[in-house]
C-alpha cells in the first residue's frame, strides 16, 4: 500500500491534477499522497535513517547532510526563523527521497517506478505541446504581448499569469518590430523552458530503456512515438541547456554501453553539427548574452565565500540578495548558500553514483543481475544529463533532483543485494570520504577559476 501511494505521489509531481482539473482548486493532491505513503511506510523510512544504513548507503548520508545544512547555513549567522523555514521545506524533499529508497526495494519495483515516471512525464510533455500550439495561435501578433510580458515579471510567487509559455524576442524585423518566438513550459514545477528540457532529456533516456527491452517484444515499438514527442518537445523549449544535457546524456549512455571511443567519435560529430542543425539552440556563447550574465551571477555568489562564510554559506534562499537572481547553477548555488560543507554533501549525491558507475564500467562482473546490468547505461545517461542540466539551473532543493539520486541509490542497493553473497556495493569509509573531499575541492576550484577567466564586468 505504501508503495502504491508513493507511485501516485510521484505521478502527481508530473501531471499536477489541480492544473488539469480546475475544479480541484487548491487541493494539494501530492501532499495528501506523500503523507499517506509516509504513514503507511514509516518503518521503511525509519530503516533508511539508521546509522548502519546511512553508512552502507552514503547517498542517504549526503541527502540528510544537505537537509541539515539548510538549517546550519542560517544558524551560523543567528537567524533561527530562517533555519526553521529552510529545514522544514527541505525535510519534505528528504522524506520523498527516503521513501523512494526505502520502498523501491526490488528490480520489479524499480522497473515499475521508472515505467510510471516515464508514462506520466510523456503525458505531461504531450499535453504541453498541444497547449503550446494553442497558446502560440492565440498570442502571435498581439500588440500587447510586450506589455503583458513586462507586467508578469512582477508577479509574486504562486500568482497565476496569462502567459502559460514564455515569449522571447531578441531580434527586430525590417519594420522595426520584435520578432517573437515562444518557449514551451510544462506544468507545476516544470513551468520553465529549461526545467521542461531537463525533464524531457530524462524522459527520452527512459523511453530508450523500455524501447530496447527484449522482454517486451512488439510492445516496445510503441515507445518510438513517445521518443518522437520528447525530441519535438525539446525543440520547442529552445533550451541551450537542454541540448547540452541531451548531448552529455547520450555520451554517458554510449560510453557505458559501447565504450568510450564510440562515444567520443559520435560526440565530436554531434558537436560540429549542432550550430548548423539547431540554430539558436546550438549557438552557445559565454562572451555575451545570457551566458555571460550567468557567469557574472556565479561570480557574485562565489565572492561571498571569501567573506568568512566559506564553511556554512550565506543561508538557504539568500542567493538573490547578493546577486539579484539565483545562480542558475545548482552546484554554485549549493556552495554559496550552504557553504563548503553543504555543497560537498550536495555534490556527493551525484559524485557517489558516478564513481560507482565508473567502477562497474571497469569491472562489469560487479553486477550479477541481468536486468540491472541492462539498466546501467540508461541510468548513467539519465544521471549525467540531469547533472549537466544543473550547470545552468538552480535546482538544489527540488524533489525531482532527489528522484534522480534516489533512483541511483536504489540501483546501487539492488546491485549489492542481488549478488551471490549480498553486501553493500559501497560504504562511507575513509577512502570514499577522501575521494569526495578531493572532488569537492576540485569542482569548487574549477568554478572559481572559470569565473575568474571568463566573467566580464
Amino acid at each position: 500500500m505504501a508503495y502504491l501511494l508513493f507511485l501516485l505521489a510521484n505521478a502527481a509531481l508530473y501531471i499536477r491534477p489541480a492544473e488539469l482539473i480546475p475544479a480541484l482548486g487548491d487541493v494539494q493532491v501530492y501532499l495528501y499522497l506523500i503523507v499517506g505513503a509516509l504513514l503507511v511506510g514509516i518503518r521503511q523510512l525509519h530503516n533508511q535513517v539508521q546509522f548502519r544504513t546511512v553508512i552502507q548507503q552514503p547517498i542517504n548520508l549526503c541527502v540528510i547532510g544537505v537537509t541539515l545544512t539548510t538549517a546550519t547555513s542560517h544558524l551560523s549567522v543567528g537567524y533561527i526563523g530562517g533555519a526553521v523555514t529552510s529545514f522544514s521545506a527541505m525535510a519534505k524533499v528528504c522524506i520523498y527521497y527516503l521513501l523512494l529508497v526505502g520502498l523501491v526495494n526490488s528490480t520489479e519495483r524499480l522497473r515499475s517506478f521508472l515505467l510510471t515516471s516515464v508514462l506520466c512525464s510523456t503525458f505531461m510533455v504531450a499535453y504541453s505541446i498541444v497547449d503550446y500550439h494553442e497558446f502560440v495561435q492565440d498570442w502571435s501578433g498581439r500588440p500587447d504581448l510586450w506589455e503583458v510580458k513586462n507586467r508578469e515579471r512582477d508577479l509574486l510567487p504562486g500568482e497565476k499569469g496569462l502567459l502559460r509559455h514564455v515569449p522571447e524576442g531578441d531580434e527586430f524585423n525590417a519594420e522595426g518590430e520584435i520578432e517573437w518566438y515562444f518557449r514551451m513550459c510544462g506544468l507545476g514545477i516544470f513551468h520553465d523552458p529549461n526545467d521542461m528540457a531537463q525533464l524531457i532529456v530524462m524522459t527520452g533516456i527512459l523511453c530508450l530503456l523500455f524501447m530496447t527491452d527484449p522482454k517486451s517484444t512488439g510492445v516496445r515499438y510503441l515507445w518510438i512515438p513517445a521518443l518522437g514527442i520528447c525530441l519535438y518537445g525539446l525543440h520547442l523549449t529552445h533550451s541551450r541547456g537542454g541540448i547540452l544535457a541531451s548531448g552529455v546524456a547520450l555520451l554517458a549512455w554510449l560510453s557505458t554501453r559501447y565504450g568510450g571511443k564510440v562515444a567520443m567519435s559520435i560526440g565530436a560529430l554531434g558537436a560540429m553539427a549542432l550550430p548548423v542543425v539547431l540554430g539558436r539552440q546550438g549557438n552557445i556563447d559565454i562572451s555575451g548574452g545570457t551566458g555571460q550574465q550567468r557567469i557574472q551571477l556565479w561570480s557574485d555568489g562565489l565572492n561571498q565565500l571569501q567573506t568568512g562564510k566559506f564553511f556554512f554559506g550565506i543561508g538557504e534562499g539568500r542567493y538573490p540578495e547578493v546577486a539579484g537572481l539565483v545562480a542558475h547553477n545548482s552546484y554554485v548555488h549549493a556552495y554559496v548558500e550552504l557553504g563548503f560543507i553543504g555543497g560537498t554533501f550536495f555534490l556527493g549525491c551525484f559524485f557517489i553514483p558516478a564513481y560507482a558507475i565508473w567502477r562497474m564500467m571497469r569491472d562489469p562482473h560487479l553486477i550479477e543481475n541481468d536486468e540491472l546490468r541492462r539498466m546501467m547505461p540508461y541510468l548513467a545517461g539519465m544521471g549525467a544529463g540531469w547533472c549537466m542540466s544543473m550547470v545552468s539551473l538552480s535546482r538544489c532543493y527540488m524533489p525531482t533532483t532527489y528522484m534522480i539520486c534516489g533512483t541511483m541509490a536504489v540501483f546501487l542497493n539492488l546491485v549489492g543485494f542481488y549478488r551471490r553473497y549480498p553486501q553493500p556495493f559501497m560504504e562511507m569509509d575513509h577512502w570514499l570520504v577522501q575521494k569526495l573531499s578531493f572532488a569537492s575541492v576540485g569542482v569548487l576550484g574549477a568554478f572559481m577559476v572559470f569565473v575568474r577567466m571568463f566573467a566580464r564586468f
